[in-house]
């Protein structure tokens, strides 16, 4: 096996300290397991992590900390490509601390923490890896290391692609590509093949299309040149992508389906779920809705195991839920749609987190440039004018803070008034419950001949009945209450519950049981002072949720409120009125 590949810039410098380290070493069991751990395929985890857990021991014993590195970085990697991603940030962790503590040279250290970075940026946490590229820069300017600090700010500019800002990664990789530092001829044309295939990404985004295409075949000449196989797949991915937004679909599966293949052929899948998702993309614009579920079902385990929280997971659950649409199948359709939904929340926080970072860091690097020309002035005067500008922007933010959050109080309390009145209302018709069922029944069984002709009247009629009934056992507030089960227990299948669940509530099952459990749950809370004084994850597993997270988000849907802030709102109201004579 070749060295472990690591997406982007830093396998030559991984590689470049494993052969520094391996000159070093004499001792002949060392140098069989670094043989051995070469000598196999990255697919082949087990063995991997067997013989790098093995070399760690020995070399510990030997206080060989160079291999103790090494045998962490392949046990990092080994873990990463196993779906492992906690237990392969904390051996990355584990190298870092190594040489730290025995004050190792600092373009080890830079390589360890980029390493890690780049482990981030393989799983798409754009948070974790933006705060691990600054740190590893910051060391890298220290030393005054050109080459590294060029890589690392161009590992920037492709977070920012990812994150969304295509034009600022744009201007950055335009100004990549014209500074690579003068290295090794093979290194260097690897670095521009990997730009440009981020400018072509960046293209693509921006929609100039023709530009994107230019830049991708200068890519894929310099990949084929150098023989980089993860490169090429990349950009015959893209290609694929470029002629997809250009509806020539069938020319766009065709770049697509050799990038598959060189995939397999090259034993490298980083790409394939992407790969998968674009091709379900093209085979639905098709209309060919079984080839497109078929794709983003090979896709999904893939996503699933490696990038659980991810814009090619959220995308594969929204096709899959629009192709079952199409092939009309509601039941899957609508589970995809709410996993697709539960997913975009994730995604826009780790963005926005992002993009912040990155502007601050921006905005730090033109306030050093300013500071920089500032020392040519009177201190003094320096001092006065910071001070004046710290003090106006400071009066500024406080003021515009407290305007925002005087806003958001008043709107948070309209919303708390709202609910409660509604709640009041609620409870007001409470006696007539019975003959709103009734009455829903009998409209029901009139909409059915309408809406649900392939269920009869009796059949519909008994699905809302033993709906009712579960209602009343209150059985949505178990953990297990799924749409088998409820079908289950009302003798009916799954797909007739949800059709009947969607002709009459005009809702999903999800939805459906979401809102009956956070209707409990406003109304225990309001009515039960004992319940409020439960953690908020006590009370989602209460009403049935596995997380507090689900629960907090289900809620603030349902109610513009986050739970806390109802709960406190009712604990102020019940001291209140305990005052009040």
């Amino acid at each position: 096996m070749s060295t472990f590949r690591v997406l982007f810039f830093f396998l030559f410098a991984i590689q470049s300290t494993i052969a520094q380290y391996d000159a070093i070493t004499s001792n002949k069991t060392i140098e069989n397991l670094l043989h051995s751990i070469r000598s196999l395929e990255e697919s082949e985890v087990d063995e991997i992590t067997s013989l790098s857990k093995l070399l760690y021991k020995t070399a510990f014993e030997k206080k060989d900390t160079d291999n103790m590195i090494i045998a962490m970085q392949y046990l990092s990697t080994a873990a990463l490509n196993s779906g492992e991603n906690k237990l392969a940030i904390q051996y990355i962790d584990n190298a870092i601390n190594i040489a730290r503590d025995n004050e190792l040279k600092p373009q080890i250290l830079i390589n360890l923490i980029t390493l890690k970075g780049n482990h981030y940026f393989d799983i798409e946490e754009y948070d974790h890896a933006t705060t691990i590229y600054y740190e590893a820069l910051s060391i890298a300017k220290k030393t005054e290391d050109t080459f590294l600090s060029w890589a690392l700010n161009a590992n920037l500019q492709f977070i920012k692609l990812r994150t969304g800002d295509a034009h600022g990664a744009l201007e950055g990789l335009q100004q990549s590509e014209q500074t690579i530092p003068n290295i090794r001829p093979r290194l260097k044309k690897r670095n521009l093949a990997l730009v440009l295939a981020r400018k072509s990404e960046a293209y693509i985004l921006l929609n100039q299309l023709d530009n994107a295409l230019l830049t991708n075949n200068r890519g894929i000449a310099i990949a084929k040149e150098i023989k980089n196989y993860n490169i090429h797949i990349d950009l015959l991915m893209h290609r694929g992508l470029i002629y997809m937004k250009k509806k020539a679909y069938p020319k766009a599966l065709t770049f697509l389906k050799q990038a598959k293949e060189l995939s397999h052929e090259a034993n490298d899948i980083v790409f394939l779920g992407k790969i998968l998702n674009f091709t379900a993309e093209c085979f639905y614009e098709s209309r060919d809705y079984q080839k497109s579920i078929a794709s983003l079902e090979e896709a999904l385990p893939l996503l699933t195991k490696k990038y659980r929280n991810s814009d090619e997971l959220s995308k594969c659950y929204k096709l899959l839920g629009m192709a079952h649409k199409k092939s009309e199948n509601i039941e899957k359709s609508n589970t995809y749609y709410e996993l697709y939904i539960l997913s975009l929340s994730k995604l826009n926080n780790k963005k926005s987190t992002v993009s912040q970072k990155l502007r601050e860091a921006t905005i730090a690097g033109y306030e050093g440039q300013i500071n920089s020309l500032q020392q040519q002035k009177k201190q003094q005067q320096n001092r006065r004018t910071y001070s004046e500008i710290a003090l106006a922007i400071a009066g500024a933010g406080l003021l515009t803070f407290s305007f925002f959050f005087i806003h958001i109080k008043k709107r948070n309390q309209k919303k708390f008034n709202a609910l409660l009145s509604r709640i009041e209302q609620q409870e007001a018709i409470r006696v007539h419950k019975n003959d709103q069922i009734e009455s829903t029944s009998k409209q029901i069984e009139k909409s059915s001949l309408t809406e649900s002709h392939d269920i009869n009247e009796s059949l519909h009629k008994n699905i809302l009945k033993g709906l009712e009934k579960l209602e009343q056992q209150e059985y949505f507030l178990n953990t297990d209450c799924n749409l088998y089960n409820v079908a289950k227990k009302i003798n009916t299948n799954t797909s007739y519950l949800s059709k009947v669940i969607n002709t009459h509530f005009d809702k999903n099952f999800h939805a459906y049981i979401n809102d009956l459990r956070i209707n409990y749950a406003i109304l225990r809370l309001k009515n039960d002072p004992k319940f409020r004084l439960f953690s908020i994850k006590s009370i989602a597993k209460e009403v049935g949720y596995k997380s507090s997270d689900s629960f907090s988000k289900y809620f603030k849907i349902h109610t513009g409120l986050l739970p806390s802030f109802y709960i406190k709102k009712l604990k102020s109201q019940d001291k209140t009125s305990q005052k009040t004579p």
